[in-house]
């Protein structure tokens, strides 16, 4: 049995902008992941659940804590993530 003060899983917040709500269903949602997961983990996980947002990975930013981030960027618990499609207009 692991000792109580290891942690085997972190909570984070994923925030989606733009058409993404739509697609997502949401704007906001709080998520348990395994230590060690990555961006890119956390978005695998809504892709199973709506696979249709697979088809945006290729043109969405990701950031940690309103900074950007890289897809490979390893989760702490408490962090905000939010996926963000690129922008249009002028």
């Amino acid at each position: 049995m692991a000792p109580s003060n290891v942690k085997t899983s972190i909570r984070v917040t994923a925030l989606f902008f733009g058409g993404l709500k739509e697609v997502a269903g949401r704007a906001e949602e709080c998520v348990e992941l395994a230590v060690g997961s990555r961006i890119e983990d956390l978005f695998a996980q809504f892709v199973s659940r709506c696979p249709e947002l697979a088809r945006y990975r290729a043109s969405l930013v990701a950031s940690r804590n309103q900074e950007f981030a890289a897809w490979s960027t390893t989760l702490d618990s408490g962090d905000e993530i939010a996926f963000l499609p690129p922008v249009s207009g002028g």
